[in-house]
């Protein structure tokens, strides 16, 4: 399978996520925002966000593991890895300020791959793709 066909549907999954994070930005309980650190905050929205993330991304490369800023998942790949960041700019969604999107990457053993991140607000999509390898087809 061809980097650039997994693409495609990393689109669909950050789509997927982007439409839920703005659903819930409508309704936002900020009662349920926890505190990872100092200024580190962290939501349900992003849990939820990151666990279908994890759910979709699983179903494209069943082989590949995880990396994730929420830690819903500790399945680590040895050839591929997905990073997560389902919600990039959760200080800028709990204040409500409009700067905020999906990112997720894809390595293969220590050289990432393939990026994408959907700026929801915008309903921008920005991709990279350092190098169009073949994935082994399962």
């Amino acid at each position: 399978m061809q980097t650039a066909n997994i693409i495609h549907q990393v689109i669909e999954v950050s789509k997927q996520a982007g439409d839920f994070i703005r659903q819930e930005r409508k309704a936002f309980d900020p009662d349920r925002i926890e505190y990872k650190g100092l200024n580190d905050m962290v939501s349900y929205v992003d849990k939820t966000a990151e666990e279908a993330i994890v759910k979709g991304l699983s179903k494209i490369l069943p082989e590949a593991g995880f990396i994730t800023e929420e830690k819903t998942t500790t399945k680590i790949g040895e050839r591929y890895n997905w990073i997560i960041d389902p919600l990039d700019g959760t200080t800028n969604f709990i204040h409500g300020l409009p700067a905020f999107s999906v990112s997720i990457a894809l390595k293969e053993y220590d050289e990432l791959i393939a990026g994408v991140i959907y700026e929801i607000n915008l309903d921008e999509m920005l991709l990279r793709l350092e190098r169009c390898s073949r994935i082994p087809e399962r």
